[in-house]
């Protein structure tokens, strides 16, 4: 069938009924304005009747290229820091199941000293240290890194009643050192406080983690800094020895 306006040869009236409403050339011979298409390009503004038309056009449009690779780039990072969030935590789990058995094995240097040393027991277990970092950890500590450690371990941690005296005390403040009783009354030896980091580190860098996705830490700078001191604290805990120090002076918690 042949279109009376460009002579354009058709198989059925139904392609040329389309071909003679739709196409802008022979629109334009017909003296009519191009009916815009529904689906319309963001980058060079061209439209379509089609959306498979429009995608075929995206592939090669010198305006959309750009974009979608600067998409494609993003999504690139943001899988690659979610990747990297979901190694953390494994790697805490594999933490948390490393630093019990080690304590179980070996739970530091012990004495029988019963009648000497005026502490009270140290009778926080490990699911009490964890309800305890899920309820009052938050963002305020982690923006200060080990300080904001040191400041939630004290405040809630080590916290006693007035009558009561200190579950933890620092014995050697140029080497760090501190001590503390067992339930069974036994002292132990905290050297560089690495028991007491030990005990407190698994549940915080977990809670850590958690702030640091809620919080955007790759966009947010101090909860970026924040997090990477808590992070490196079982490797190095100098910034949380110096500042649980200092708490233990002003409270007065030094033999």
């Amino acid at each position: 069938m042949e279109c009376q306006y460009c002579k354009k040869i058709l198989q059925t009236k139904s392609s040329l009924n389309s071909h003679q409403t739709k196409t802008k050339y022979c629109l334009k011979l017909q003296g009519k304005e191009s009916i815009k298409g529904l689906f319309v390009c963001e980058g060079c503004d061209k439209d379509f009747h089609r959306k498979l038309h429009l995608t075929d056009h995206i592939k090669v449009c010198e305006y959309c290229i750009p974009k979608i690779k600067e998409l494609l780039k993003k999504i690139e990072i943001l899988e690659k820091e979610k990747k990297d969030w979901l190694q953390e935590k494994k790697d805490l789990v594999k933490l948390h199941s490393d630093v019990m058995q080690t304590l179980a094995k070996n739970p530091g240097k012990t004495t029988n000293i019963h009648n000497t040393l005026n502490l009270s027991v140290f009778n926080k277990s490990d699911d009490d240290i964890k309800q305890l970092v899920e309820n009052n950890y938050n963002k305020e500590y982690l923006i200060e890194g080990q300080k904001g450690v040191a400041r939630f371990t004290h405040s809630h941690v080590l916290k006693t009643e007035a009558n009561q005296m200190p579950m933890y005390t620092i014995t050697d403040k140029t080497r760090g050192n501190g001590k503390y009783k067992t339930s069974n009354s036994e002292v132990v030896i905290d050297n560089g406080m690495q028991g007491l980091t030990k005990k407190l580190h698994p549940s915080i860098k977990n809670k850590a983690i958690n702030i640091a996705i809620i919080e955007d830490a790759m966009n947010n700078q101090d909860v970026y800094e924040g997090y990477q001191d808590v992070f490196k604290m079982d490797d190095d805990n100098s910034v949380f020895r110096e500042e649980m120090i200092r708490l233990a002076e002003v409270g007065g918690v030094i033999s």
